[in-house]
């Protein structure tokens, strides 16, 4: 099954086809959050673009900034895409503005091979975790 292309732009990136897009997280309050997929559909990430701590309407604050990984493909991790899972994200150059060269930079830090560092819906850390 394909990925639905209306409403995403396409990125490509080491030969590889992506769409993104930016909608609401009906899960969070409708915080608006970047979502990036692979033409496959073995990739999907979801990123949150207003930090809870930025805003009045989300209750709680995330005490550590993460993407949720949906996919099967991340860091070169086995057992994913059974449920989503949270890793804590680096500092990117500018996650204000939504750019190309942004989603280029999360989809190239997504399959470097290097521990990452789980966390719950809150971002609390829960233990570490290697890549392979």
């Amino acid at each position: 099954m394909g990925v639905a292309k209306k409403r995403r732009r396409k990125i490509t990136r080491n030969g590889r086809d992506f769409y993104w897009c930016i909608k609401p997280d009906e899960d969070y309050y409708d915080l608006l959050h970047l979502s990036i997929v692979s033409s496959d559909r073995n990739f999907i990430v979801n990123y949150q673009l207003i930090k809870p701590n930025e805003t009045s309407i989300a209750p709680k604050e995330h005490k550590n900034h993460f993407i949720v990984v949906i996919g099967k493909e991340f860091k070169g991790l086995n057992n994913l895409g059974h449920g989503w899972e949270r890793f804590v994200v680096p500092e990117w150059s500018d996650d204000e503005a939504v750019t190309p060269s942004l989603v280029a930079e999360i989809i190239d830090w997504c399959f470097t091979v290097e521990p990452v560092t789980p966390v719950d819906y809150q971002g609390n850390i829960l233990d570490y975790r290697s890549a392979l």
